[in-house]
Parts: structure tokens; C-alpha cells; sequence
């Protein structure tokens, strides 16, 4: 009998423990999700250009391809897809924002959002000036 009373407190304590470490874990990983997104939007308004990390997969790609007519045509189709990519990245930026309480404030909120919005239209518009130092 006492032997189960112990091995039930033991049980708990493990599990009381091993749930800690997992709040913690988990919390830190949240933590650096929300600084890497922060740190992007930080990157974004003072170059204006997209990260590197966005644009890295199809970069690679394109440094690849040769100069043939049938390569052209290919890479101009990867930069299209890196477009679409990075519009779809920098939207989703923007929802975060949208959304987030780590905000300083709604005048932050709308200038930060309305710099996203005229980047996005930049880059919609410009793609290939955009780009011209990564590909």
C-alpha cells in the first residue's frame, strides 16, 4: 500500500516537473519566434528590400541556371514565384501587426503598417530593382 502511495507522489512529481521544463521551453521558443519576426520587420523598414532568408531558396536556383534562351525563361519564372513568396511573407507581417498587443501603441501600430503597405506596393511594382542585388 505504501508503496503505491509512493510511486503515485513520484509519478506527480515527474510529471509536475517534466511540465515545467515544457512551459519554459515552449516559452522561450515563442519568444524568439516573436523577436525573428520583429527583427525582420526592423530589416524591411530600413532597407526596404526583402530578407535575405525569403529569397535565399530561389536564388539558388537561379545562380544554378546557365544563360540559354530555355534558362531565361525559367529564371523568370523563379523570380516571379520569389515575388509571390515574399508578398505572401510581407503580408502576413502585416496580420501580425494587425493583430499583435506588442504594439506600443494604435499611432505605432498604423505607422508601422502603412510603411508595410507602401514596401509591399514598391515591391509589387518593382520587383526586379528589388531584387537585383539578390538574384
Amino acid at each position: 500500500m505504501w508503496i503505491s502511495i509512493v510511486v503515485f507522489f513520484a509519478f506527480v512529481a515527474l510529471f509536475t516537473i517534466g511540465f515545467r521544463y515544457t512551459v519554459v521551453f515552449a516559452t522561450r521558443m515563442v519568444a524568439k519566434n516573436i523577436e525573428r519576426l520583429h527583427r525582420t520587420t526592423e530589416s524591411i523598414l530600413d532597407t526596404k528590400l526583402p530578407p535575405k532568408d525569403w529569397t535565399e531558396k530561389w536564388d539558388r536556383k537561379i545562380r544554378r541556371l546557365g544563360d540559354g534562351p530555355g534558362d531565361l525563361a525559367k529564371k523568370e519564372r523563379l523570380k516571379l514565384q520569389a515575388k509571390n513568396h515574399s508578398l505572401k511573407r510581407l503580408e502576413a507581417l502585416m496580420n501580425y501587426y494587425k493583430n499583435s498587443n506588442l504594439v506600443e501603441d494604435e499611432e505605432t501600430r498604423f505607422i508601422i503598417l502603412e510603411e508595410l503597405r507602401e514596401i509591399g506596393r514598391f515591391w509589387n511594382k518593382n520587383w526586379d530593382k528589388v531584387v537585383s542585388s539578390h538574384f
